[in-house]
């Protein structure tokens, strides 16, 4: 619909003025709103990937996240969108986890990285926040939060710690999921 049909679907209505044009006013604005809506979200969690977090006995709630901490995400991914051939299931609740290698990625905002990759990131991001400016044997004061699937293998959380060691990025979190009536 153009201004003109607007402005005659208006003209044709038999409600006051201001109200016919605030209602195709609303009908043309509702679309863009949604669209922003869509792409800001979409924007917002290109850090976060999907994955079923560990659950925890005991947990901190995160009320305050920092906006400038980065996400390490270690997630599930078979290739093709097959089923996972080592998953096994009882009653809902996970028996045997996966341990194929190439079924695990870790990702920052969205990207797969290997270790090396994952070391060079590191380095950038821990820069942004150095005690000592742009000497990488400072320590950084970015904070890091590893998000992973709950039966990700515990050597994946090796590499990251690791190379957040190597990198002297020292403040880490583990995401995981609130106990029931937390």
């Amino acid at each position: 619909m153009n201004l003109k049909q607007a402005s005659n679907l208006a003209s044709q209505s038999k409600l006051p003025n201001f109200l016919g044009l605030a209602v195709i006013m609303i009908f043309l604005l509702c679309p863009m709103i949604f669209l922003f809506i869509l792409f800001s979200t979409d924007t917002l969690n290109q850090k976060l990937e999907r994955v079923y977090l560990a659950k925890a006995d005991a947990a901190v709630a995160d009320d305050h996240p920092n906006k400038y901490r980065l996400m390490v995400n270690i997630n599930h991914e078979v290739p093709y969108g097959k089923d996972c051939p080592e998953l096994r299931y009882k009653n809902g609740i996970l028996i045997q986890p996966c341990q194929i290698e190439e079924h695990w990625r870790i990702k920052i905002k969205g990207k797969e990285l290997t270790r090396l990759e994952l070391e060079q990131r590191l380095q950038v991001e821990g820069n942004l926040d150095r005690e000592i400016r742009d000497d990488p044997k400072s320590w950084s004061n970015r904070p890091v939060m590893i998000r992973a699937d709950g039966n990700a293998p515990c050597r994946l959380f090796r590499i990251i710690r690791e190379a957040c060691s190597k990198t002297r990025l020292w403040k880490m979190e583990i995401a995981v999921e609130m106990p029931p009536g937390y």
